[in-house]
């Protein structure tokens, strides 16, 4: 095979190929011997069928697959022969496919993932933050659990702090009303940071039939009809209800279910899990601080249909969400595009990451095995409550199941790499009155 690759730019190619006749004539040959083992004509047995017949009856078909086959396979490897990876089709053009002629011969341009040389991984060095577990923190959480468990009266006091309060609230640009934000009997339970810290500021204090305006300015990730806007809202207290949580004692914690019996046993089950998640939110800021110093060692071109991919998928992630809360919703060609110009910074940085975790991937040989995605797809189907068979089955005919090992090999890897990174958690200092409630456990210890 004889050829010729052009640079467009850093990611495009021109090429033009030649290959051999006798190649095109082997694949041809491996075909139709193929198709002889695999299709019944009338008066033949299976697996007998002459060659003449199948040319006759096939000749076109096997011709186009074959030549399809061969250009694909071409292409691909003259590429990666040379450290560059294709993506997705090239567009080809000008193919010669005589037979009289010594070769096949055809241009293609294609996008490809540029040769870069990938530095050291292993052992990236990681400052990452860390909480400890208070004394506090276990009482706030204790006192979720009771305020869920919490009976309610009306009152006819001003709202406050773990009241539950019901009201009417619209939305208005100047005095044009918000479409979708007209709502009736809107409850929320104040206190905690639950809430909007706005409407709560204006809610506590606020009695029974009494009404306020007061202003937001919505952040430029909201939908494009309010976004980047300060909007007023109108809001009317409908009722008042006083929370009166159980007692903190064995009978609401057997109530609770899960094996407990004693407070004591529920104080050490809340810090367990508290332990837990303060483990879990430092390593997902270690992942985070790994994947950016990853692509801050590496510098190479990314091709554009990429990062456009990768930002149609967010903003088609971001439409369908946002008509869920609002079908009447209407994004215009505008909008769309302010959305794009903002996401694909975001969209190149998340397919650079891509490109490096696959490499490492393929360089580490880090796949996951049946047994993993198994496991994986029957958590899924516990979400989607399916038996995990039929989960699979519509995966495969949906054509995601292959997406969904891909992003299982995807988080395998950059687990691996976080456990090979040299890793320092500082934990923030807390004040003399907490440390003496501090869990004894160490929780936050790296090797």
């Amino acid at each position: 095979m004889t050829s010729t690759i052009t640079d467009i730019d850093e990611c495009t190619k021109r090429l033009e190929v030649a290959i051999p006749r006798a190649e095109v004539t082997k694949e041809v040959n491996r075909t139709y011997s193929r198709l002889a083992g695999q299709v019944k004509i009338k008066g033949f047995r299976q697996g007998k069928v002459p060659r003449r017949i199948l040319e006759q009856y096939y000749g076109e078909e096997v011709q186009a697959e074959v030549v399809t086959r061969v250009i694909s396979t071409s292409y691909r490897d003259l590429l990666e022969k040379k450290g560059m990876r294709p993506v997705g089709e090239a567009n080809v053009t000008d193919i010669v496919n005589d037979d009289e002629s010594a070769d096949l011969t055809y241009k293609a341009t294609v996008e490809v993932i540029p040769p870069f040389e990938m530095g050291e991984y292993k052992g990236i060095e990681l400052e990452i933050g860390g909480r400890p577990v208070t004394g506090e923190m276990i009482e706030e959480q204790i006192n979720r659990f009771l305020m869920q468990a919490a009976s309610y009266e009306d009152v006819e006091r001003a709202a406050r702090e773990e009241d539950y309060v019901t009201f009417d609230i619209a939305g208005f640009d100047g005095d044009a009303p918000v479409p979708d934000t007209d709502r009736k009997n809107e409850a929320l339970l104040l206190g905690g940071g639950r809430n909007e810290k706005e409407l709560e500021e204006v809610l506590i204090g606020m009695k029974q039939g009494e009404e306020k305006d007061f202003e937001i300015d919505i952040p430029e990730e909201e939908p494009p009809n309010m976004a980047g806007k300060t909007l007023r809202f109108h809001v009317k207290v409908q009722s008042i209800k006083e929370a009166h949580p159980p007692a903190l004692d064995d009978d609401f914690v057997r109530s609770l279910g899960g094996g407990l019996s004693t407070v004591d046993e529920f104080r050490k089950q809340v810090n367990k899990e508290l332990e837990a998640h303060e483990e879990s939110n430092v390593r997902q800021q270690g992942n985070t601080l790994l994947l950016t110093k990853l692509t801050e060692m590496h510098s190479f071109e990314v091709p554009a249909s990429l990062i456009n991919s990768e930002a149609d998928d967010r903003i088609a992630e971001y439409e369908r969400q946002a008509s869920q809360e609002n079908s009447n919703l209407e994004i215009t060609t505008g909008q769309r595009e302010q959305m794009r110009e903002s996401i694909l910074p975001q969209a190149e940085e998340r397919v650079r990451q891509m490109i490096l975790i696959e490499r490492i991937r393929e360089s580490e040989g880090l796949n996951a095995g049946p047994e993993e995605v198994d496991a994986h797809l029957a958590g899924l189907s516990v979400r989607y409550q399916m038996e995990p068979d039929q989960l699979r089955e519509r995966m495969e005919a949906t054509g995601s199941m292959e997406s969904f090992v891909r992003n299982i090999n995807y988080n395998k890897t950059v687990d691996w790499l976080y456990d090979q990174s040299k890793i320092e958690i500082k934990i923030e200092e807390v004040g003399e009155a907490e440390e003496d409630q501090v869990a004894p456990e160490d929780s936050y210890k790296s090797e």
